[in-house]
């Protein structure tokens, strides 16, 4: 078996610490314990996909590293990606190498941003995806720790992201070691994202956001659903937003996680996906009055500023990206804030390759 991987391998004793410390010493780990990438692991997740394990995905930034099946395999075993699962891990790394995703710019920037993945598709429960309580962090559902993470050691390992060298970022941020959640289709009254973005509901969808954090909303003074998408629009302007550091507002989304019971709200007050967005991001803007003087001209200058002293966070309401998660809690909302230097990007899971997974 071995002689079909052109890897390199190593031999190290079977006690599960003598991986974790090499991981450590060699900086190939996130620093929590890692699953051995043996033969037999790696084989299981490359059987899952139809491509030959020499086919090249792409280059990933920062160093250009030439990612394969193979590398993405074993990043994907010591992650602990299940060969169902493995697919998912394809589609975002696709996904991750697009041009437009902006690859090279997320993983050297000062910020803190970082691919976060939202899943669609039938095979959501399946797989262990969270999209319900604590789908952002601590429901623990297999597929959302272990897609993410996988992402994240790719980068790692073969474009060669290293805080405080290859990338400056200052923070980072929790999301590093990985952030995958699904949404909640079925308590969702609009098309799902994956819908949104032309595909269909049964297939399996990753859609990666560059995302800089998590900014949590909570209320419960507003009865009026018109009132709290108001509230919510002003918070998420606030004004150290990244998008007012731009000459426009035109690149970039904002993710807004929608607990169900929001949704539902929404829902009875906008029949359409397009008319919340287009409520929200009318209320999506600041006055200039809000600035110090020294800001407030450079704002102008940037012709960020209308003629009513208004400065709207972007530029079109389709950059306000509503997804339906989360738990019954009727109190919270998440925006997934934006670096802005990135656009999102949705690919489909192989098809031939779910058959073979099932």
């Amino acid at each position: 078996m071995s002689s079909e991987f052109s890897a390199e391998q190593i031999e190290i004793s079977a006690d599960p610490e003598a991986l974790y410390a090499l991981s450590l010493d060699e900086r190939f780990g996130d620093g929590a314990p890692l699953l051995p990438p043996t033969d037999e692991r790696v084989a299981a997740l490359l059987d899952a996909t139809t491509q030959d394990a020499s086919t090249v995905l792409g280059v990933l930034p920062p160093k250009k590293g030439v990612l394969t099946i193979e590398l993405a395999a074993i990043n994907a075993a010591m992650a602990g990606v299940t060969p169902q699962a493995f697919g998912h891990v394809l589609a975002a790394l696709e996904a991750v190498i697009v041009p437009e995703f902006n690859a090279f710019a997320l993983t050297t920037t000062t910020s803190s941003v970082f691919p976060m993945l939202i899943v669609n598709g039938p095979r959501r429960d399946d797989l262990g995806i969270d999209y319900r309580a604590g789908c952002l962090g601590g429901a623990a559902g297999r597929g959302s720790m272990t897609i993410g993470r996988a992402v994240s050691l790719c980068l790692r390992n073969v474009g060669g992201q290293r805080a405080g060298e290859t990338s400056r970022t200052v923070f980072g941020q929790p999301a590093r070691f990985g952030l995958c959640f699904g949404e909640w289709e079925e308590r969702s009254p609009w098309p799902s994202l994956a819908e949104r973005r032309g595909f269909s509901s049964d297939q399996d969808v990753v859609s990666v956001h560059g995302g800089k954090g998590t900014f949590p909303m909570a209320d419960v003074n507003n009865d009026d659903p018109r009132d709290l998408i108001q509230m919510i629009a002003k918070s998420i302007a606030f004004p150290l937003n990244n998008w007012y550091l731009e000459p426009t507002g035109e690149n970039g989304q904002l993710v807004l996680c929608l607990n169900p019971m929001w949704a539902e709200r929404f829902g009875d007050a906008f029949e359409n996906c397009e008319s919340f967005q287009e409520y929200l991001w009318s209320h999506a803007f600041q006055p200039i009055e809000l600035w110090p003087q020294a800001n407030q001209e450079i704002l102008r200058t940037k012709d960020r500023v209308d003629a009513k002293g208004r400065v709207y966070l972007t530029n079109r309401p389709d950059q306000l990206v509503p997804v339906v998660c989360g738990g019954l809690g009727s109190l919270h909302a998440v925006a997934l804030t934006s670096f802005v230097e990135s656009e999102m990007q949705s690919m489909a899971v192989n098809a031939a390759a779910t058959v073979q997974e099932r």
